[in-house]
């Protein structure tokens, strides 16, 4: 495939978005990557392939113009809680059902084929789903499965890496609470990094003998871990070793409750505690052929005491009475 060809990032600001678009970039594609604000996507300017549009891609009319001229789609679009102020549940239904639809009926309006749709692991393990979050996953893979177009889905688990939400807020957490109590301790997950994941939609995209078209496929890390497990190692990342306890589900609903009334973005949601009545590991499913996936108990604590340990040329700043 040449690297003259186009590719439309949808959700290519975020935390995976900005790994999928540095590869595209070193590889030399065109990226194009819409943002509601342009401020929140500043980030990509580095990139000298990269194009960033300030557009609504909910808008039909807009994302019709953006889908235009595009060789390939890399949908990367999710959501993990329901947006504050709307109806309970809206916002899965929005982004990952009713966007999907529009997306690939202006990829086949427009002479685009090939899709690669970002879904989640868990999707298809228990019918109904034990969330909207999977079951709207579930019901946007079906859309793009049905759209006659050359589609790839991926199924990531967790995803972990520098710039995470995930473990990096567990090991802020360590840092101040000498003991957290936690809903779904015993749920089981198996983190996959965020570079490989990033290097699954690059070989989707290279895909010279559309050898992944029409193919699921699942993403998970080496490794398996308790939810109480994971927090225990973001807390010894940062040298704190707080007290990890699991609560009943009523005590979890009421705490994810309280979290999502918080402003910013919850630490936990109450559809957060029903996803996690599944284990987030694979199980049946096909798992991508990459070379090696890379653990989290080696890579995640580097990054962690990098960020959250104070540098010796904080301590000597400190000590001097110094903050420049």
């Amino acid at each position: 495939m040449s690297k003259s060809k186009n590719v439309l990032v949808i959700g290519g600001s975020g935390f995976l978005g900005q790994a999928v678009c540095n590869q595209l970039a070193q590889a030399g594609y065109k990226i194009t990557v819409p943002t509601r604000r342009y401020d929140k996507a500043k980030h990509l300017l580095t990139l000298p392939t990269c194009h960033i549009v300030e557009a609504n891609i909910h808008d039909r009319a807009t994302l019709g113009r953006l889908v235009t001229g595009q060789d390939i789609v890399v949908n990367l679009l999710g959501v993990l809680h329901s947006k504050p102020g709307k109806p309970y549940g809206q916002s899965f239904r929005v982004n990952h059902v009713e966007f999907p639809k529009v997306l690939c009926t202006a990829m086949s309006k427009h002479g685009v084929k090939r899709i690669v749709h970002i879904s989640a692991l868990g999707v298809g393990v228990q019918n109904p789903a034990p969330s909207m979050y999977l079951r709207s996953k579930t019901d946007g893979e079906a859309i793009v499965k049905d759209s006659g177009l050359a589609w790839t889905i991926l199924r990531p688990s967790v995803v972990f890496g520098r710039e995470d939400n995930f473990l990096n807020t567990f090991a802020s957490l360590a840092k101040i609470a000498p003991f957290i109590p936690l809903a779904g301790a015993e749920a089981r997950f198996q983190p996959v990094s965020v570079s490989d994941v990033a290097k699954a939609v690059m070989v989707c995209v290279e895909d010279h003998g559309k050898e992944t078209v029409h193919n699921t496929y699942d993403l998970t890390g080496p490794e398996v871990f308790t939810l109480k497990e994971l927090v225990q190692i973001a807390g010894r990342a940062v040298g704190k070793n707080p007290a990890v306890f699991g609560i009943p589900e009523f005590a979890a609903k009421a705490q994810a409750f309280l979290m999502e009334l918080a402003p910013g973005e919850p630490l936990m949601s109450r559809d957060n505690v029903d996803s996690m009545k599944i284990d987030n590991i694979r199980t049946s499913g096909r798992l991508f052929p990459l070379a090696g996936y890379e653990s989290l108990s080696i890579v995640a604590p580097e990054y962690l005491r990098a960020k959250h340990l104070p540098s010796d040329l904080d301590e000597f700043r400190t000590r001097a009475h110094r903050r420049d």
